[in-house]
């Protein structure tokens, strides 16, 4: 009986030590697969799980965590979060900027919504003066104005020498952006505006309209 449990533990601890020794790509639907990593780009990995004779292309939003052999995490959350020097210079033009493009934190984007209704309110507190199309148009640009004295740092990268190459980037980078920062906007506004709904709605829910009787002659 010893001898049978000796060599359980032992094959247990080999099963463990070979899970360990290798990559582990986990879905967002919660399989786990244990195989070999190969190489990233903006949108997918390649992955080759045991078992299997190649490669296989694996799309990033799908991937919950990849993590190597040596506890580097490669993909989290459906983000690439590493890509090494050697696999960024083998991407594309358009790859690299998308690339560099996802890497810009436009977070502070999300208070859009919240300034703009601020701006609203304050500027209808003054509609004597202000008309109600001043307001409505102040209460767009000006959040606009204040969010974008945060500047994006824009540069090159070196491996772009060629000036169509950099040109297309530029493009390429640009409209990402620009995308991005208009997702977050609408994003922004639509949930600003349901907050505002919700409070009205709660505030007349909570108004007193006195009783029926205090309305009888």
């Amino acid at each position: 009986m010893d001898l049978r449990r000796y060599i359980v533990l032992l094959l247990i601890s080999g099963i463990l030590w070979a899970q360990t020794d290798v990559d582990i790509l986990i879905m967002k639907d919660g399989t786990t697969y244990y195989g070999e990593y190969s190489r990233s780009k903006v949108d997918k990995v390649f992955f080759k799980p045991q078992g299997a004779f190649a490669f296989q292309p694996v799309s990033v939003k799908q991937i919950e965590r990849l993590e190597l052999k040596d506890g580097q995490i490669i993909v989290l959350g459906g983000k690439v979060k590493i890509i090494t020097i050697e696999e960024y210079q083998k991407l594309s033009t358009k790859e690299k900027a998308l690339f560099d493009a996802k890497l810009i934190d436009l977070g502070h984007w999300a208070f859009y919504g919240p300034l703009s209704g601020i701006t609203l309110y304050l500027s209808l507190g003054k509609i004597q003066k202000i008309p109600i199309e001043g307001s409505i148009a102040a209460s767009l640009t000006i959040p606009y104005f204040i969010l974008n004295l945060k500047k994006v740092k824009f540069s090159y990268p070196q491996s772009l020498a060629n000036e169509y190459d950099r040109l297309y980037y530029k493009q390429v980078y640009s409209k990402n952006i620009k995308n991005r920062k208009g997702n977050i906007i609408m994003a922004s506004i639509a949930i600003t505006g349901v907050g505002a709904f919700l409070m009205f709605m709660k505030a007349m829910s909570d108004f007193d309209f006195g009783s029926d009787s205090d309305w009888t002659l």
